[in-house]
C-alpha cells in the first residue's frame, strides 16, 4: 500500500511541478523583478496577510525573526514593502506592500485573470473544489503531524 502512495506522491509532484512551468511562462512579466525564491515567497505572504508582522512571518516560515529580517530589508530598500509603526507597541512594525510590492500584485492578478480564463475556465468547477478539499485536507494531515 505504502508504493502505492509512493507512486502517487512522485506523479503529484510531477504534476504540481509541470503545473507551476505553466503558469510561470505566463507570467513572465514578474521575471524582471529578479527576486529570489524566499523574497518572493515572503512578499506573496505580505500581499495576502496585510499588516503582518516579522513575528507572524517567521512562525509562518518556521525561521528566525532575523532571517525574515534581512529578507524584508532587501525588499523594504527595493521598495517592495513598507514598515509601519504599530500604534499600541512601538517595538513593533506592521509590514505593507510598498509602491513595487502594489506592482508585482498588480501583475500576479493579471497573470492569475490569465491563467484562469484561458485554462481553469476548461475544467468543471466541481473538479476544481474537489482538488482544494483534496488539497486542503492534506494540507491538515501534515499540520496535524507537525
Amino acid at each position: 500500500m505504502l508504493s502505492e502512495h509512493q507512486k502517487i506522491v512522485k506523479e503529484l509532484h510531477e504534476a504540481f511541478n509541470e503545473y507551476y512551468m505553466h503558469y510561470n511562462k505566463g507570467a513572465k512579466k514578474l521575471d524582471q523583478y529578479n527576486l529570489t525564491v524566499q523574497q518572493e515567497n515572503m512578499l506573496l505572504f505580505v500581499m495576502r496577510n496585510q499588516r503582518t508582522t516579522v513575528n507572524e512571518i517567521a512562525a509562518h516560515f518556521s525561521i528566525t525573526k532575523g532571517a525574515v529580517s534581512q529578507v524584508l530589508s532587501h525588499l523594504e530598500s527595493r521598495e517592495f514593502i513598507r514598515r509601519e509603526s504599530n500604534p499600541s507597541d512601538r517595538r513593533e512594525s506592521f509590514i505593507l506592500l510598498g509602491r513595487e510590492g502594489e506592482n508585482y500584485a498588480h501583475l500576479i492578478e493579471e497573470a492569475d485573470k490569465a491563467f484562469v480564463e484561458k485554462y481553469f475556465s476548461q475544467v468543471k468547477k466541481e473538479d476544481l473544489e474537489q482538488m482544494l478539499r483534496t488539497i486542503n485536507n492534506l494540507n491538515q494531515a501534515i499540520s496535524d503531524q507537525s
